[in-house]
């Protein structure tokens, strides 16, 4: 009777501990399917966003932004650049260049370099007009623009010809944080004519 009493214990006590190890597989199961969620949704959750001088919403997450979010930094960027005169041009690009990364930063200081020392040197004044922003590709937006520009010199202002230009920006967004990786002007081609 002992003997049956203890096979019973043994046999009831095996059971309890295979019970609680498959509650702590399921446990350790349905933990890492709720962390893997919480990853995933953390990673993926879109933000409406509404800056203060634009007056349309943008849809963001980590990795990226829309088309519209796109076109507001380019819009930024381009009226840091080119809506600039001898005495707001040194900050403007700097604001401009704390957007770009380390890789890229020595090649668009020396077209800012060259521009600013340029502007100093004329004293111009230079206005931008937006056209038309296109947006070419993830993260590549086409900026056509009118540049209206002055001379000053004292009292005296000089009105210079107004210039088209365009200009192609190549941003990224990363972790929430807008990055400018090139601002270049696009040179419209010529065909020579007979």
């Amino acid at each position: 009777m002992k003997l049956s009493i203890k096979a019973e214990r043994s046999k009831q006590l095996a059971w309890a501990f295979i019970g609680l190890g498959s509650v702590c597989l399921l446990s350790i199961a349905g933990n890492v399917l709720t962390g893997s969620l919480a990853w995933y949704f953390a990673t993926t959750q879109k933000t409406i966003t509404t800056p203060m001088t634009f007056n349309q919403p943008f849809s963001s997450d980590a990795s990226s932004a829309d088309s519209t979010g796109m076109t507001m930094f380019a819009t930024s960027f381009a009226y840091w650049r080119l809506n600039v005169s001898p005495e707001t041009i040194d900050n403007a690009h700097k604001i401009l260049l704390s957007f770009v990364p380390a890789e890229f930063r020595d090649r668009l200081k020396k077209q800012l370099d060259i521009e600013a020392e340029r502007i100093k040197k004329a004293g111009i004044t230079s206005r931008l007009q937006i056209r038309e922003i296109r947006v070419v590709d993830t993260g590549i937006v086409d900026i056509s623009t009118t540049l209206s520009t002055s001379t000053t010199n004292g009292s005296i202002i000089t009105p210079l010809k107004d210039q088209a230009k365009t200009f192609r920006l190549t941003m990224s967004y990363e972790n929430g944080l807008i990055r400018l990786k090139d601002f270049s002007e696009l040179v419209p081609v010529t065909t020579p004519t007979n």
